[in-house]
């Protein structure tokens, strides 16, 4: 039987190597040790080449100063089991925004494939009320 998600959907061998493994603590707890290998596996043959030069440049780029400048509509969507940002960074992101809003997930790095119904209707909410405003 495949593992879920919190969400109750079935989640493939496919869809954890896409994932990069970046799904939070409870969708890693409910696979099997031989599928986290998998996935592993499948994730470190699929990176692209300049896979390093990226982290490099995400480790050296501070855009902060530019946040206050953002006019567009905003939505952060703050994903509270992350392991990589930390909550109170991706709050941070926000209040640097104008206006952002913010929205939480109990979620790992992709609230989409962890919770695709809460994340659709955060966003589809996000969406339906700046038309609106329009």
């Amino acid at each position: 039987m495949r593992p879920q998600s919190p969400a109750g959907q079935r989640i493939s061998a496919g869809s954890l190597s896409s994932a990069k493994l970046t799904v939070g603590a409870p969708v890693l707890n409910s696979l099997t040790p031989a599928q986290v290998r998998t996935a592993a596996e499948q994730t470190a043959s699929a990176l692209p080449p300049g896979t390093g030069a990226q982290v490099d440049l995400v480790r050296r780029a501070d855009v902060r100063d530019d946040l206050a400048a953002i006019t567009a509509p905003t939505l952060v969507i703050v994903t509270t089991a992350d392991s990589l940002i930390p909550v109170a960074l991706q709050h941070d992101l926000a209040a640097a925004i104008p206006g952002a809003q913010t929205a939480e997930l109990s979620t790992g790095r992709l609230p989409f494939l962890e919770q695709p119904n809460q994340w659709l209707e955060i966003i589809t909410g996000f969406l339906g009320q700046e038309h609106d405003a329009r």
